[in-house]
């Protein structure tokens, strides 16, 4: 792999489309509009990002972490979508309980509204789009400074691992941040946190169901699309 190729593979890779807070409608929605949304956007990036999809079973175990506030009916409000859109996001790297945390410290500020949720979502997308050309940069960075020659196998791995070591000590630093502006006051686990554990483990694998079980989906209207074409 070339330099010109293993960009064109960072490009590819950081290519990930996200809903703006204008792209949110200022009405209320159902469920499966809200989903609607949210797929038809992340379908226009990156094919690996195409089985990170929002779903139902995730949606209402953030409801039950108290990490949308409560719905009035069967709708959910913009200020509700971006909460679960935040959540989402910063899923991908944190811990369900390090998200509540930030969210409780957020939520319990009587002058945090909608305003304020939208700033912070939309400045975390802005940031996440400069990301995109700090990975090339940091990249080139490690590259030079350490004379790695990618086209050489060894090299090649040292900067995968480089990559990955990175990844981890940045997902600790964003951990010590929450740890040190919001601590974890709970006291030792009780058997019904226990039991809760082992309830969140069985939604998640309920999430990874339905995200495989969408995924299938799309891909046999796919190539059932494919074969309308060709005949």
């Amino acid at each position: 792999m070339d330099k010109k190729r293993l960009y064109e593979a960072v490009s590819e890779a950081v290519d990930e489309k996200e809903l703006g807070s204008r792209d949110i409608p200022n009405i209320d929605l159902y469920v499966d509009q809200i989903l609607n949304i949210f797929s038809s956007r992340l379908y226009e990036g990156s094919e690996r990002y195409h089985d990170r999809l929002l779903t139902k079973t995730m949606i209402n175990n953030y409801s039950k972490e108290g990490l949308i506030t409560p719905i009035k009916g069967k709708k959910y409000s913009k200020e509700q979508i971006l909460q679960m859109l935040t959540v989402y996001t910063l899923k991908s790297t944190l811990s369900i309980g390090e998200i509540k945390r930030i969210l409780s410290g957020l939520y319990s500020d009587e002058h945090f509204g909608e305003a304020e949720l939208t700033g912070i979502y939309d400045k975390h997308l802005a940031i996440k789009e400069e990301n995109k050309e700090r990975v090339r940069g940091t990249i080139d960075e490690i590259l030079e400074k350490n004379s790695l020659d990618i086209d050489n196998d060894i090299d090649y791995i040292s900067l995968i691992c480089a990559l990955s070591s990175l990844s981890a000590q940045l997902k600790s630093v964003a951990q010590a941040m929450i740890d040190e502006r919001f601590p974890d006051n709970s006291e030792e686990i009780s058997d019904a946190d226990k039991d809760k554990k082992k309830e969140e483990k069985k939604e998640e694998k309920k999430e990874k169901k339905e995200i495989k079980e969408k995924e299938k989906e799309k891909k046999k209207r796919d190539k059932d699309k494919s074969k309308t074409v060709e005949a």
